[in-house]
């Protein structure tokens, strides 16, 4: 390993061509229009198939995402701003750590502690008056996940010199340089996260099978692994250092990133555009089934729990639903049924909606 201190930015750094620069406004272009999705998602957040994806989870993982895609290619110089107008400490540990990949893999994994505590522990925290005291009681975990990329951030800062995140100039040419204490600590936080991840879902593996609202878990880990090796592979053999690997690392960010946002947010956003019934129907018989599995597992309210709506409420709320009891009376009578029997293997029931509005079988 060479002694940093001895580096220049020509060593370190090979200026960006014009097809680079291509490539960072067509990623950019790419990650701010995802914004619209986020937008949509949050001002129609009421709507039963948009809020049970958890959109204040799903947007912290899209924002914190885009955050650090957009800021990773500036660090690396894509746009021809070398050294990110020399403010190095702010965009390599704050943007790209703090507000990029602290709160994209913390959301991630908070995302799978709401199924587990539903699955595995059976944890539901009693509702206080406190709306603040509900909240800490359900997102602990997040804060927790995230706070030592806040703390990391703190300590670069606060170093001088040659270490952490600095600027390099040399003849002209400006580049950020990240020691490689620095560089081993985010790729550890980033593993750490991603194995955290994997074990919640290896834990409730058999949920998958079954549960509606889970079984977009594997995709989400499949994604972030695929983010992981891609960016550690390159950047171990010096591919960033180079033109076509900040090319390679700033596309596979792109793709992997707002694919997994349009792919949990793009159908109850394009469904409440244009198929706003059929999706609320689709919905709802996908949320009977797992009232359905809720009774197989006497998890009563398990449903509600996962996608934060009763069946009754989201029946209530739905354009559909108005002057039919028995989908109701349905309900109450399932919640009656005596459960007390050894958890049995999960099943996926049948369907039980016609494609007659508001008509149960």
């Amino acid at each position: 390993m060479t002694d940093q201190s001895l580096d220049t930015a020509q060593s370190i750094f090979v200026p960006p061509t014009t097809a680079e620069t291509v490539c960072f406004f067509v990623s950019l272009v790419v990650n701010l229009s995802s914004f619209f999705l986020i937008g949509y998602a949050i001002w129609f957040r009421a709507y039963p198939p948009m809020r049970a994806q958890h959109v204040g989870i799903t947007v912290t993982i899209g924002i914190g995402g885009i955050i650090f895609n957009i800021s990773n290619n500036l660090v690396q110089g894509m746009a021809k701003y070398q050294g990110v107008l020399g403010v190095c400490d702010f965009w390599g540990a704050w943007i790209i750590m703090t507000f990029g990949v602290g709160p994209f893999l913390s959301a991630v994994n908070m995302r799978l502690v709401l199924f587990y505590r539903v699955f595995v522990t059976g944890n539901t925290y009693s509702h206080t008056n406190s709306r603040l005291i509900n909240f800490t009681r359900r997102f602990w975990p997040l804060f927790v996940l995230w706070l030592p990329s806040l703390i990391s951030s703190i300590v670069v800062t606060a170093l001088s010199g040659p270490r952490g995140t600095w600027l390099l100039e040399d003849h002209g040419l400006r580049a950020c340089d990240f020691s490689y204490g620095y560089l081993y600590w985010i790729y550890a936080y980033f593993a750490a996260q991603i194995v955290l991840s994997w074990i919640l879902y290896l834990r409730m593996r058999n949920v998958a099978k079954a549960f509606n609202g889970f079984r977009i878990a594997l995709w989400t880990l499949v994604v972030f692994s695929g983010l992981l090796v891609v960016n550690m592979v390159i950047n171990i053999v010096k591919g960033s250092n180079t033109s076509w690997g900040r090319i390679a690392i700033a596309m596979a960010n792109m793709v992997l990133i707002n694919s997994y946002l349009w792919f949990i947010l793009g159908v109850p956003v394009l469904g409440h555009l244009f198929w706003r019934e059929q999706t609320m129907r689709t919905f709802m018989n996908n949320l009977h089934k797992d009232a359905l599995i809720a009774q197989q597992t006497r998890a009563f309210g398990l449903e509600s729990q996962v996608y934060g709506m009763s069946e009754n409420e989201i029946y209530a709320h739905s354009s559909y639903g108005n002057g039919e009891e028995s989908y109701i009376d349905n309900m109450d009578h399932m919640q009656k049924i005596n459960t007390n029997t050894v958890q049995p293997n999960f099943k996926v029931p049948d369907a039980v909606y016609t494609a007659g509005r508001g008509h149960v079988l």
